[in-house]
């Protein structure tokens, strides 16, 4: 019998399915790793388990027995703990008063029973913490241990731990993995949300995966290989082609040459005008430092940057704190590019907005890609996919000859998402290199005329001949080959 079980769970965020019908069966001291692509369910399901959203369907049982996990507070009083990826204390308060929080009489220990009560909380997990240290100044990896030390002290013998490593750096990697076998030898379970293969092989006893909600695998991690995970996260069938694109022209439209930044290892890359280079990867591997610093707004550390047919024009992965200005009208975002007079366009003269101009700039967007609502007084009153179709209505306006499109269908319904796919393939057939960086394995597959995956900061290409989901979804792990240095 599982010490938790998880079954047949269904969650629904309005239209959107996030589960269906999720099954996770947990085994006394062992280190359980659930495995996904971004999308998959993961951090849904064990946010149910955790009391911090209810399950439209479904069942959770301790020992057999079925139980509603209500609250957060009602998990952590049935055993279970979950590590949130970043800090979830509060930072201005010391250690000490970290891991009191919450502790029914602790606001009315003194100072130094609240310090004496801290040590030997930290010595029972084999920590030395300053107790007086100041949480929020703390190193990353210690504030994650505070996390750990205060859930096992209020009784988790379940403890879930959100992408625990993607935040840390190797050496404090390690110490992590030692300190979760600890926990299971100690009889404690111990679910581990990870996407990097070899911290699963290392620590993990069974591994789960998930795909579009569902569990689609469960088995010992002994003799699993990369690609049997790969093929299990993401599946082995193809998307249906769309139109292709035209043929590469021979001319070099952007060139990367040992691209270093912080969270990117050197990165080589050539594109030509009138293809389409799609880059795969799961969150948290570089994509973030790789569009800032093609946006210009990070300067890298080392490494060129050749733009061979400007403009770059980019459609940023994050449309509300990066894309939009919220407060401007929707025409005002399409021509904000325009106004210091340095890209061109037609919407000012002598720095004066032309209203004509901006009416003709709402009315091709529209016409474009579709903006619904491009008439409303501020981006902030459109949906979240109309705002990314203004994104990518902006940088298509620029007429660029490098197209930068970080998650370009994020947050669109299926006919909005094939027709900005069908944009991106008609700007590559009029000789505009584009370069997609998507998390959609669906969507690389079917626009890459290239394939890589970004992994640690590092571009990995796909072979021609071995371009399918499970090689994919094997470099996307950090599995056979991965660390080979083959420029894309």
């Amino acid at each position: 019998m599982p010490a938790v079980a998880l079954r047949d769970v269904y969650r629904r965020f309005g239209s959107s399915v996030a589960l269906a019908g999720a099954t996770l069966e947990l085994e006394r001291g062992e280190v359980h790793a659930l495995l996904g692509e971004n999308g998959a369910g993961k951090t849904t399901l064990v946010r149910v388990l955790y009391g911090m959203l209810q399950p439209d369907a479904g069942a959770i049982e301790l020992d057999g027995e079925r139980v509603r996990v209500r609250s957060p507070r009602h998990a952590l009083a049935l055993g279970i703990g979950l590590v949130h990826q970043h800090f979830m204390g509060v930072p201005a308060l010391s250690v000490a008063e970290n891991l009191a929080l919450g502790e029914p009489g602790a606001p009315w220990l003194g100072r130094d029973a609240l310090r004496r009560r801290a040590r030997e909380m930290l010595a029972r997990h084999g920590l030395e913490l300053d107790p007086d240290a100041t949480a929020g100044e703390l190193p990353v990896a210690q504030q994650q241990r505070i996390e750990i030390v205060r859930a096992l002290e209020r009784g988790a013998r379940v403890l879930v731990l959100d992408e625990p490593s993607a935040v840390l750096a190797p050496p404090e990697v390690e110490a992590l993995l030692e300190m979760l076998a600890r926990l299971r030898d100690a009889g404690h379970t111990v679910v581990l949300i990870s996407h990097k293969l070899e911290e699963i092989a290392r620590v993990a006893d069974r591994v789960t995966v998930l795909r579009a909600g569902r569990s689609v695998a469960s088995r010992p991690v002994a003799g699993v290989t990369a690609a049997e995970l790969g093929a299990w996260m993401v599946g082995d069938a193809l998307p249906p082609p769309g139109e292709p694109p035209g043929a590469a022209g021979e001319a070099v439209a952007l060139e990367l040459r040992g691209l270093r930044a912080p969270g990117l290892a050197g990165v080589d890359l050539r594109l030509r005008a009138g293809e389409i280079v799609a880059i795969a990867g799961i969150d948290g591997n570089g994509q973030g430092p790789l569009e800032r610093v093609l946006a210009g707004v990070e300067l890298p550390e080392s490494g060129e940057i050749e733009i061979g047919r400007p403009p770059l024009a980019l459609v940023p992965g994050d449309r509300q704190r990066v894309g939009l200005v919220l407060d401007l009208s929707p025409g005002e975002n399409l021509v904000l590019a325009e106004a210091s007079g340095q890209r061109g366009g037609t919407a000012f003269r002598h720095g004066l907005l032309r209203p004509d101009a901006l009416r003709a700039a709402v009315d091709e967007a529209t016409r474009r890609v579709g903006v619904r609502g491009a008439g409303a007084p501020s981006a902030r009153a459109l949906s979240g996919g109309n705002q990314q179709k203004l994104c990518i209505a902006r940088a298509l306006r620029a007429e660029p000859g490098v197209l930068v499109a970080v998650n370009p269908t994020r947050g669109l319904d299926v006919t909005a998402t094939a027709a900005v796919r069908e944009e991106l393939r008609a700007q590559a057939r009029a000789g505009t290199a584009v370069l997609l960086i998507s998390t959609e394995l669906d969507e690389v597959l079917e626009l890459g005329d290239r394939v890589c995956v970004l992994f640690r900061g590092r571009l990995l290409p796909v072979e021609a001949g071995r371009r399918s989901r499970a090689r994919i979804g094997e470099l996307m792990l950090g599995g056979a080959d991965a660390g080979a240095e083959t420029p894309a």
